[in-house]
């Protein structure tokens, strides 16, 4: 990438398939996949928790169907979006509920850096994981 508004491009492309894939569940993951290097990292604290790391396109496949699937419905609302030359900090709010119907909201900011082809190379989710009692794989 070469400059920061190309990166808040991919930012908002980011937000917009992930609200996308929240709305619409797997039809719309491979909008997101696509947004992503062929051989991308993703982590999170749940994720990390258990001393791993995702990466491929087919872990992150996994990885965010698994997350839309975790609730009955879900919505991520952007506050804030910061970018440079290669990284981009979304600060957010989720809300939806549960499978059960339990209503949930956690608060967090994801990391994006970026490959020099403007891919995602890096995905970092930083939030209270006790802020989700469901157990659902929290994507940010």
């Amino acid at each position: 990438m070469a400059n920061p508004q190309q990166t808040q491009e991919v930012a908002q492309r980011f937000i917009h398939a992930l609200n996308h894939l929240e709305d619409e569940g797997d039809g719309a993951l491979d909008e997101l996949l696509d947004l992503f290097a062929d051989d991308a990292r993703l982590r999170n604290p749940v994720i990390q928790r258990e001393r791993q790391e995702l990466q491929g396109r087919e872990d992150i496949a996994s990885f965010w169907r698994e997350y839309r699937e975790s609730f009955a419905d879900i919505h991520s609302d952007f506050s804030e979006v910061t970018a440079n030359e290669h990284a981009a900090g979304l600060f957010w709010h989720s809300h939806g509920t549960d499978k059960t119907g339990k209503p949930i909201e956690y608060d967090g900011v994801t990391l994006l850096r970026l490959d020099d082809s403007g891919r995602i190379a890096d995905f970092q989710g930083y939030y209270d994981s006790r802020e989700l009692v469901t157990g659902a794989p929290a994507r940010s």
